[in-house]
């Protein structure tokens, strides 16, 4: 059977909750920016101004990243310091985890057996 321990968690790093958010935003960023990429790359028909995007081109690659990996880094920051501030009077969240089981392992005689009705 498996062991169950209840935890609390009753505080979270600003600094690592901005790093998460600006990883995962700033990924989500350089997506989006290929796309932008894409629609920059579309020809603008004659005799019409280029829009922002078209005028960006290449460059969303890198600043649509950044701005949206910086925003939601101190997004999760600023969050992650509302927590805090909350935990002292609610007590954090509670979280149920359990004990991996070991994978089982084949005996010995188990191969034997699976081996030799194969052969029949």
């Amino acid at each position: 059977m498996l062991s169950r321990m209840q935890v609390q968690i009753r505080r979270i790093s600003t600094s690592s909750a901005f790093l998460v958010g600006m990883a995962l935003y700033g990924l989500i960023g350089f997506l989006v920016g290929i796309g932008l990429v894409v629609v920059a790359g579309l020809e603008v028909p004659a005799g019409t101004e280029p829009s922002f995007v078209e005028r960006m081109g290449v460059w969303a690659i890198v600043i649509v990243p950044l701005g949206f990996g910086l925003g939601a880094g101190f997004a999760t920051a600023i969050a992650a310091a509302l927590y805090n501030t909350v935990t002292s009077v609610t007590g954090g969240l509670r979280v149920e985890l359990r004990s991996a089981r070991a994978p089982r392992r084949k005996a010995k005689s188990d191969d034997d057996s699976s081996a030799s009705s194969r052969e029949e």
